[in-house]
């Protein structure tokens, strides 16, 4: 799946990379160089002497079209029973009211990938006290869950994996960002917020709420639509599913 509410803010000491924000952030603007620089940079250094921090920006800049060969496999090699495709579900819809849920705190702005136009602010309220990635825990769930709902036990071990390896270089590169713009403030933040699995939880009494999830909503209707097309189109060249 892919996420248009990433945005990492520019990185102050590295001119000519595509910015965007994640982890909870909305981001101001910052200066760019000339096209042809960043496209020499990218061909004059080879890809064995790259970090995750660099897979990471190109996977970023990549993000709409890497889930595709993926999405192909987990349609036209399903298997589903009623079990997995309940199962798939379940999980894929938990993913998105993790989705709606984050993009109610950081805003309709979170949908730009224009840094000029973006904020300034860390936000820290809401899923982002939990998880320093909420918005990328949602879409695990969404990719695992339409994974899941495929039934084929090697394409859900895949989707995993490949997931896992994308957007632990996704984050290596904004949060090298994220500490380049906010400082000791985000160090401090990295430290007491994990960046995947909560080490506390909520509760009903203590758990924090937007005043309106309207633009959350409004904000996700490409990802509805999305997820909408997936389960059908599964269910579709699937046929009836298999018995238990």
């Amino acid at each position: 799946m892919t996420d248009d509410n990433q945005q990492p803010p520019q990185d102050p000491g590295q001119s000519g990379h595509k910015n965007s924000n994640a982890v909870g952030t909305t981001v101001g603007a910052g200066g760019s160089s000339d096209q042809s620089d960043r496209d020499y940079s990218y061909s004059s250094s080879s890809w064995k002497d790259w970090s995750a921090v660099d897979l990471g920006e190109r996977f970023f800049e990549w993000r709409d079209y890497t889930p595709i060969p993926l999405i192909v496999l987990v349609l036209f090699a399903c298997e589903p029973t009623v079990r997995t495709a309940v199962l798939g579900t379940l999980l894929t819809v938990v993913g998105e009211l993790i989705r709606i849920y984050s993009v109610a705190f950081i805003g309709s702005v979170s949908r730009t990938r224009n840094v000029e136009t973006a904020g300034a602010a860390l936000i820290t309220g809401g899923p982002f006290a939990f998880v320093r990635n909420p918005l990328y825990v949602g879409n695990f769930f969404i990719t695992l869950g339409l994974a899941v709902f495929g039934g084929v036990t090697w394409i859900i071990a895949l989707a995993a994996f490949l997931f896992s390896f994308q957007y632990y270089c996704i984050v290596k590169h904004e949060e090298r960002l994220l500490v380049g713009r906010f400082g000791q403030a985000y160090e401090d933040y990295m430290t007491v917020v994990p960046a995947w699995i909560p080490t506390k939880w909520p509760t009903l009494e203590t758990i924090e709420w937007p005043t309106n999830f309207s633009p959350a909503l409004r904000s996700e209707r490409r990802t509805l639509l999305t997820i909408a097309f997936m389960l059908i189109a599964l269910s579709l060249l699937s046929g009836a599913p298999k018995s238990f």
